[in-house]
């Protein structure tokens, strides 16, 4: 059976998603950005159902040295909760940098602070962050290249 990616760049107001399949290419999805943890997690369980996703690849927050940060414990519990309710295999990536690799991809950059605004409000930025994330992860192990 294929391989069907979910990238997620964890937040807790706003939860960047990218997919991918076998063929190696992240792209970013819609963010989880409802009001509420319920109403975000019903969003990511919609989206592993359309998308029929196998493995769930979550931003894990270390220090550019490599070494826990205290929001490590904030995402462990989020991972948790994802296993809880979908049962599905979570590999935690080193997420360091990525938000910074993101604002140099894709997207309009934002001409005045209010659209800068509205850009984090929707989350466009998480999920391209989510989107180099997960595009990391699939090059490290040599799928889709």
């Amino acid at each position: 059976m294929a391989q069907v990616f979910l990238g997620i760049d964890y937040g807790s107001r706003r939860v960047g998603l990218s997919h991918a399949d076998e063929l190696g290419f992240a792209f970013p999805l819609p963010a989880a950005v409802a009001d509420g943890a319920e109403a975000r997690f019903a969003q990511i369980g919609q989206e592993i159902v359309r998308l029929k996703v196998t493995l769930l690849v979550l931003g894990y927050p270390l220090s550019v040295e490599g070494a826990r940060t205290q929001r490590c414990d904030e995402v462990d519990a989020f991972a948790d909760e994802l296993t809880r309710r979908f049962g599905l295999p979570i590999e935690k990536v080193d997420e360091a940098l990525t938000s910074q690799a993101a604002d140099g991809l894709g997207g309009r950059k934002a001409r005045s602070v209010k659209e800068r605004q509205q850009q984090v409000r929707s989350g466009e930025r998480d999920s391209r962050a989510a989107a180099v994330l997960l595009q990391d992860f699939l090059n490290s192990r040599g799928i889709g290249s």
